[in-house]
């Protein structure tokens, strides 16, 4: 009798253990299941803006808080990783990289070099990485949209601005964007529309090669020796400059200074950017193309928002674009309008002047003539 109690309380005490290992096995599976199941917090969709470089102001100065500003209303609680490459190609395919290990849903991406992105566009596009081209195309890779203004247009703007303001046989150099940025060879193409005929007919003649210098990473210093090579080179025998943005007129015009020709060549730009609109003013340059970035990163914000909730309908798409991957991209072409000193006032009235990039009125005609738009400033 008693051999047979013990026996009942040896069992009863296995059983009572193994009730315990079995709660506690079931915590620890707990716990490890509740720290690999997405909280809140990473279940959140995840979106990278990734910029190209950090020489021209409207990247830091007005994309990155517009769009941040934009996406973060239609979509709540998203996180926005906003990256800029400093004009470093594998900077940008490290940092997009990067974001899709993070588990970034969409890649918004202004390409420093758009036709080597576009293998990492395809690889991102593999592991469902929705793409979209931001300002510049990307080439070869079937993305999800573009985003931009149409660069012929803006080149072909310079072009007729520069053709009206020069006369017959003047001597023009053309100083081109980054090589590696499709934008810049479009910006080519609309200069050359204009006065490649000019050229050929020998209405107007050209300095330096045909179709212009290319200029790395549209960087204004680059753009200040390459002007001062063309007028050594030329003896100073330069009347006009198609100049591809305001960054790159800034540098240009410092070398015209330097030999006592600003004012005396019109230079061209585009960005309308502070730099360029007291240029203008000053009378160093004589048009810039604006282009409102304003409405482009909330339109990129808005196909972010639509791409993340899964919809096949993109918003503002108003035309497809080519970009060698075989099909056409549904695309968002802003319109654009070439500014100089007689229409300047244009800038102050559509609110231009206000934005962060720009600052002010009181800041745009600090230290330049009480002219133009600053005339009551």
């Amino acid at each position: 009798m008693g051999d047979l109690l013990r026996g009942k309380r040896r069992r009863g005490v296995i059983a009572a253990v193994a009730v315990v290992a079995i709660a506690v096995l079931a915590a620890s599976i707990g716990a490890a299941a509740s720290k690999s199941a997405p909280t809140k917090a990473s279940a959140t969709p995840r979106v990278a803006f990734l910029l190209p470089e950090n020489v021209t102001p409207r990247w830091n100065g007005s994309d990155k808080p517009a769009f941040v500003k934009a996406l973060g209303k239609l979509y709540k609680g998203v996180k926005i990783d906003v990256l800029n490459a400093n004009n470093q190609p594998d900077t940008q395919t490290s940092q997009a990289e990067d974001e899709i290990t993070k588990g970034a849903k969409v890649l918004v991406v202004a390409a420093i070099d758009g036709k080597a992105f576009g293998n990492v566009a395809k690889r991102a596009i593999n592991q469902g990485v929705k793409v979209i081209a931001y300002d510049r195309l990307i080439a070869g890779a079937k993305i999800s949209a573009y985003v931009s203004f149409n660069s012929v247009t803006v080149g072909h703007a310079m072009g007729a601005w520069m053709k009206a303001h020069t006369k017959k046989g003047a001597r023009v150099a053309i100083i081109n964007g980054s090589n590696t940025d499709a934008n810049a060879h479009y910006v080519n193409t609309g200069m050359l529309q204009v006065f490649k005929p000019l050229f050929k007919s020998g209405a107007r003649k050209v300095v330096g090669p045909a179709t212009g210098t290319w200029t790395p990473g549209w960087t204004p210093t680059t753009a200040q020796r390459e002007m001062e090579q063309l007028l050594t080179k030329n003896k100073n025998k330069i009347n006009a400059v198609l100049s591809a943005n305001d960054g790159m007129a800034g540098g240009i015009i410092s070398a015209l200074k330097a030999q006592k020709l600003a004012g005396k060549v019109p230079v061209t730009g585009q960005d309308a950017s502070l730099e360029g609109i007291q240029n203008i003013i000053r009378k160093y340059q004589g048009m810039s193309v604006f282009k409102d970035i304003r409405k482009q990163a909330p339109a990129a914000a808005a196909i972010a928002n639509a791409l993340l909730r899964g919809k096949k309908k993109l918003p503002g798409v108003n035309s497809r674009t080519a970009n060698a991957s075989g099909s056409l991209i549904p695309s968002v072409i802003l319109p654009v309008k070439a500014v100089g000193y007689a229409n300047l006032g244009l800038l102050v009235r559509n609110g231009w002047v206000n934005t962060p990039g720009i600052g002010g009125l009181k800041n745009v005609c600090k230290g330049v003539p009480k002219q133009s738009i600053c005339k009551n400033a």
